[in-house]
């Protein structure tokens, strides 16, 4: 029997069973009777539900989209569904999903490269949790989203507190795995110390860089559109011709140094203020010191923008205390890979995991 004969329980069945939104398409548009079956609400609620197995947890997008000021941070919100909001979680995941690509080579770096593998669908879906989370907290805080009234400190911290404690524990190890991630890319791409600079380059090589930084001015002008536009614009001239150095060839060619290892720490926790769209536009276009200032100065229009630090690690760490939680044992269970996002054995799973 065709299965354009098929009764339309079973059809609506099949549809039921796809787990990829380009399945659901591919037979909606298999034929007419397949794309008139399912009503605009059944086939939207479907497209969620395999979102949220392809790119999710669906249900953190939803909170990272739904953030506003008129609403308590750490609440749970359930927007109505809409193919608006299904396009704006795609963009969220496209993020996450390149850091999932990237996060072996900077997990695993240098000693542990051995180590170094791609993560499979549990691991994946975890660090794309952690992603939007990091994002729920840097935008919340630090982005310029929209004017937040001015608040005590000691609002403003009890806030950050409450969002941080809605999370279990495990998804705050995971938290931290990815948080000390980004220190690992932001302190060897985007501000490497004068040392590590120093390290990397002949004399031949340091002349001819002074030469490249004098006459090269990347225009990032552009930067001062959305984040979101420039972002999903950022690899595709690189493809253009694969002979070409890459973003990366040319940094670690032509990249200043930013100071000693005491400045690059304190810079590296301001960076951590950015959003991960943030940090992955200035990984995928920034080559010199000048770019990264620039793409700061456009994004943030904070001229005091290195002169306050993520608070991120420091509410992590109180949250942990108050739980009872030995923060350096913590610590040490992520970086060995007991715990977080690569965890190899741990405690109770998160109800997401199971």
């Amino acid at each position: 029997m065709a299965m354009h004969q098929l009764p339309p329980e079973l059809v609506v069945r099949i549809f039921e069973s796809l787990t990829s939104v380009s399945d659901i398409l591919s037979l909606s548009l298999a034929c007419r009777y397949f794309n008139n079956l399912l009503t605009k609400s059944q086939k939207l609620s479907l497209f969620f539900i395999a979102m949220d197995k392809e790119i999710g947890p669906m249900e953190d997008i939803l909170q990272l989209l739904t953030q506003n000021n008129n609403q308590v941070l750490h609440l749970h919100r359930s927007p109505p569904l809409s193919f608006t909001l299904l396009a704006q979680a795609n963009t969220i995941a496209r993020v996450a999903d390149r850091f999932a690509k990237l996060y072996p080579s900077f997990r695993w770096a240098e000693s542990k490269s051995a180590q170094r593998r791609s993560l499979d669908d549990r691991e994946a879906r975890r660090l794309r949790r952690a992603v939007y989370r990091f994002w729920s907290y840097t935008q919340a805080f630090y982005a310029k989203l929209a004017p937040r009234p001015i608040r005590l400190d000691m609002l403003a911290a009890t806030e950050r507190l409450q969002l941080l404690r809605t999370w279990c524990t495990d998804d705050l190890y995971e938290l931290e795995d990815l948080r000390w991630t980004f220190e690992q890319l932001l302190a060897s791409e985007i501000c490497p110390t004068d040392g590590e600079i120093f390290s990397r380059i002949s004399d031949d090589t340091r002349l001819s860089n002074t030469l490249f930084q004098s006459s090269s001015r990347r225009n990032l002008a552009a930067s001062s559109m959305a984040i979101e536009n420039i972002f999903h614009s950022s690899r595709n001239t690189q493809e253009l011709d694969r002979n070409k150095p890459t973003i990366q060839e040319l940094r670690f060619r032509h990249m200043q140094g930013w100071g000693s290892d005491l400045q690059n720490f304190y810079l590296v926790q301001s960076f951590l203020k950015c959003t991960p769209a943030q940090i992955l536009w200035l990984y995928d276009n920034t080559v010199i010191k000048q770019d990264v200032e620039q793409f700061i100065e456009l994004q943030t229009h904070d001229p005091c923008f290195f002169e306050s630090n993520s608070m991120l690690f420091h509410d992590w760490v109180t949250v942990l205390h108050a739980r009872g939680i030995d923060v350096q044992k913590a610590r040490e269970a992520i970086w060995s890979g007991s715990a977080g996002i690569t965890r190899r054995t741990g405690g109770p799973l998160c109800e997401d995991d199971s």
